[in-house]
């Protein structure tokens, strides 16, 4: 009989041999899939910045910082009638560890200023990066991963209390637990009650269907005793703690308590009251029933639910109890977490392409860092959304006015922000990738730039305006001006500020359209074209991405060259896997590239953005507008100390169109501005530049009491050697 015994005891040892190898396998390798995660550049607070008090508390009600008495604890923040204290979180990014920090905001004359609790000035402050979306992650799961030591403590002790009260105390099953469920059970008739511990749960979650069968129940007692036997009651509840399923986002399951916190409060775990910490444990007995976004009542009901039997246990006082059950659910504006960051996640998920396989980005949670500024990426969008609605309110034959916006750091190239539709809502087709269109006169600096470049010339030297032919492959081809008219003898700025295209072509023609061409493959253009004379008035086609890249060497004056759009790489466990370092190198000087910035600064002054200028009079900043032939694009380059900003305005079926640079790409960049205060350009210019005043009449240095006299920069060497007092003889 013994032996009989130990050979039918065989095939359940085999099976149980199976199970712990299953668990095991799985506990210690990779628990769970789950996409990596894309995070924002930190928001930079610099003392003497453009700042509104209003805008400040917006970043921080945005980014889940809670307003009250007072900024004591981490996340929490206060407001005077005045001023604005902040406890800023901590964060861990690709360039270290930042520590939590408190500090008071003043908002004087409209600039910024930072200081410390005992008065101190700072000359900086950072709120922290902000998750801005997922890669990959369609059919995946919305999860956040926590370690044990980041787990508060009121969590464990609110799930413990109401899902498994014997779980430091049992070894994976609670023998009272299945007594009870077998008794309920049997008197029902059916399958009712499951009588399941902590660890029970976290097997049938984690390895197990669903289904209700008295084999799988076995299965899942015999897995949860070997789970216990293997692992610690820490290591068990921190898996329970980011394992639990808690509700259906679309295609996306959300799992555990960090992710939970963050959809539903917009706020980290740690940040949660005791009321939240209810709510979120009352959601573990029915996700769909209890989802406070679908049925607030019921979820308040059993959230109350928990909350008594906190109290009953004795780690609620009635006070707190009689408090709490009245405080209603508070939930985060899901109108603010609208995603606005998918036409930037193309621009990463392109970028990442070539260095990491789209499994690994799919299931590896890595921490994917960019250069996006969630200020400016928000500003965009509405100006966009805003300016094209208003526009086609104004003329109907607009219907339909689709639109992409690049903005980047003038100095460093990050992207800060893209959008690519007029739309709501992210479309799937992100034009300011796709959109590829002839750019019109915004190809007219860098064809400056060509001629500055030769020292021939400057920007007081005068061109003829006037009609001219040319023979292009046995056609004549006539170029015209936006106005039909010629304008005489003009000086460079003049022209360009002005948009003269007669006067460009002819100075095109001097130089060389050859010429030209290679300066447009310098300053970043890769796509292919030939140079023929009317892509001297734009007959080029490029992307507001490819524009955007173009215009970065003269914006930045030659610290960068290429646009960066993901910094950084990094796994959970805060180690660095890549940094991408872009390009900063340009084929030309410092100095050209000032004096070329510095001769748009014209363009609002005199030429065809001074409604951009109207709009900000204290300003110094550079500009061009683009319209391209039957007016089918209109295009804006706006460059200020902050940022470097192309918009593009046309119709996805490239029809005419009743709008210019001026009157339509440019007012986007007017709201845009309005909403992101920025600074001037800076006056410094770099070593082999200088500025001066120059008579209009003869190429002379004025001196500061002579009339009829421009500022111009000037390529060291080039600028006027004689210079002229004005005097009057008495």
């Amino acid at each position: 009989m013994f032996i009989l015994g130990l050979l039918a005891s065989l095939p359940f040892a085999g099976w149980v041999w199976w199970l712990n190898g299953q668990v095991v396998s799985r506990f210690e390798g990779q628990k769970w899939q789950v996409p990596s995660e894309v995070y924002s550049a930190p928001i930079a607070l610099v003392s003497g910045a453009p700042w509104k008090k209003q805008d400040l508390e917006k970043v921080l009600e945005d980014a889940g910082y809670r307003f009250g008495r007072n900024s004591q604890k981490v996340g929490w923040a206060a407001r005077s009638q005045t001023k604005v204290s902040a406890h800023l979180r901590s964060y861990v990014d690709h360039l270290g560890f930042h520590k939590s920090e408190r500090r008071i905001f003043s908002f004087e004359n409209g600039r910024l200023g930072i200081e410390s609790l005992n008065g101190d000035a700072i000359a900086e402050a950072k709120v922290e990066p902000q998750r801005i979306g997922y890669l990959y992650g369609g059919n995946t799961e919305s999860r956040q991963i926590l370690t044990y030591e980041d787990i508060p403590q009121p969590l464990m002790d609110v799930l413990v209390a109401v899902e498994d009260q014997d779980f430091y105390q049992h070894w994976g099953i609670s023998l009272t637990g299945i007594a009870r469920a077998v008794v309920v059970n049997f008197t029902q008739g059916s399958r009712r009650q499951g009588g399941s511990t902590l660890t029970q749960q976290l097997v049938k979650n984690m390895y197990l269907s669903s289904e209700r069968t008295y084999t799988r129940k076995l299965t899942e007692v015999v897995m949860s005793v070997l789970l216990e036997y293997h692992y610690s009651k820490q290591a068990i509840i921190t898996a329970y703690i980011n394992e639990v399923y808690l509700a259906q986002l679309g295609n996306s399951a959300l799992h555990g308590f960090a992710a939970a916190s963050q959809h539903f409060f917009g706020r980290p775990v740690d940040e949660l009251n005791i009321d939240e910490f209810a709510l979120l444990v009352g959601m573990v007995k029915g996700p769909s029933l209890y989802n406070p976004e679908r049925s607030p009542n019921r979820a308040k009901d059993r959230r109350n639910v928990v909350l008594g039997v906190l109290k009953n246990q004795g780690r609620l006082s009635e006070a707190d109890y009689n408090r709490l059950i009245k405080q209603p659910i508070r939930l985060a504006n899901k109108k603010k977490q609208r995603s606005i960051y998918g036409d930037y996640l193309d621009l990463v998920a392109m970028q990442l392409s070539r260095d990491f396989d789209e499994t690994t980005l799919a299931t590896k949670n890595l921490r994917i860092y960019t250069g996006v500024d969630i200020r400016a990426q928000q500003a965009a969008s509405v100006a966009m959304q805003r300016q094209v609605a208003l526009l086609e309110k104004r003329d109907r034959k607009l219907s339909g006015l689709q639109g992409a916006m690049v903005v980047t750091d003038r100095s460093s190239g990050e992207v800060r922000a893209v959008v690519g539709s007029s739309g709501d809502y992210y479309t799937g087709f992100n034009r300011a990738l796709g959109a590829v269109r002839p750019i019109g006169s915004l190809v007219k600096p860098p064809l400056y730039l060509s001629a500055l470049a030769t020292g021939r010339y400057t920007w007081w030297t005068q061109i003829e305006d006037k009609r001219l032919r040319f023979n292009v492959g046995g056609q004549t081809w006539e170029p015209e001006n936006y106005d039909r008219r010629t304008h005489g003898v003009v000086h460079l700025y003049e022209a360009m500020a002005k948009s003269y295209n007669l006067a460009t072509v002819s100075l095109a023609s001097q130089i060389g359209f050859d010429r030209v061409g290679d300066t447009l493959r310098q300053l970043g253009v890769k796509r292919p074209f030939t140079m023929l004379p009317a892509v001297a008035l734009g007959a080029i086609e490029l992307s507001p991405f490819e524009v955007s890249r173009l215009y970065q060497p003269i914006a930045s004056q030659g610290k960068s060259s290429e646009l960066g759009v993901v910094l950084a790489v990094m796994d959970q466990e805060d180690r660095l896997l890549k940094r991408f370092n872009h390009n900063k190198g340009v084929p030309f000087t410092d100095a050209l590239l000032a004096v070329t910035l510095d001769g748009m600064t014209k363009t609002p002054k005199i030429g065809t953005a001074r409604a951009a200028q109207a709009a900000f009079p204290g300003l110094n900043f550079a500009a061009k507008t683009g319209t391209t032939n039957q007016q089918k694009d209109s295009w804006y380059i706006g460059i200020t100390g902050d940022y470097s900003t192309t918009i593009w305005l046309g119709d996805d079926d490239n029809v005419p169109l009743s709008i210019t640079g001026s009157s339509g790409a440019q007012k986007v960049w007017i709201d845009f501005t309005q909403a992101v205060p920025q600074r001037s350009l800076p006056s410094t210019l770099p070593k082999g530049a200088v500025r001066h005043d120059v008579l209009d009449e003869s190429f002379e240095i004025a001196a500061e009491r002579c009339e009829g006299k421009t500022t111009l920069t000037f390529i060291q060497g080039t600028q006027p050697k004689d210079s002229r007092s004005c005097f009057w003889g008495f």
